[in-house]
């Protein structure tokens, strides 16, 4: 019996030191919240931004088209009314049409970002490895619980703002 419980607490020492070295990321965050990916990410929130300006423009101008049309309903033929509903609906599909481009152009810009940056984010990430000597590294999100300690973003934005 003694043999046996020496050969489990043996097992079990030899699991301990072997144990892996597992660090979490959000490597998509770290990139964007770095101070390259601030920068970087400039130009292209102007763009959205100005996107969302005539967007916005639009948006007013088919809820006047609403408005007008149930101001004047009463007062219409019905086949004005008809070609007022008609515009109305040809406008929200425009509209449609734009905030999708708009998140389709805004997903483009994101993705081409995050391809310019992931060189500099990978050669930050395996010094990062290689200094902690980590075994793996996990992608947050596929994580279903982490301690904070084990989370390397903070660290991995932190390196990449160093870095020139």
């Amino acid at each position: 019996m003694k043999a046996y419980i020496g050969l489990v607490f043996a097992a079990l020492i030899s699991v301990q030191a072997y144990a892996a070295e597992i660090a979490v990321l959000d490597f998509h965050g770290a990139l964007l919240q770095s101070n390259a990916g601030q920068e970087a990410a400039k130009a292209p929130r102007q763009q959205v931004d100005q996107m969302r300006v005539r967007l916005d423009k639009e948006d007013d101008a088919l809820r006047e088209m609403v408005e007008s049309l149930k101001r004047d309903e009463l007062t219409l033929a019905p086949e004005d009314v008809q070609k007022r509903r008609q515009a109305i609906n040809e406008k929200q599909n425009q509209l449609r049409s734009m905030v999708s481009a708009m998140q389709q152009q805004a997903q483009q810009m994101e993705q081409k970002l995050i391809r310019d940056l992931t060189p500099r984010g990978e050669a930050a990430l395996k010094e990062i490895i290689e200094e902690r000597k980590l075994d793996a590294v996990l992608n947050r999100q596929a994580a279903l619980y982490t301690n904070n300690s084990v989370d390397i973003t903070a660290e991995l934005i932190e390196k990449l703002n160093k870095e020139k």
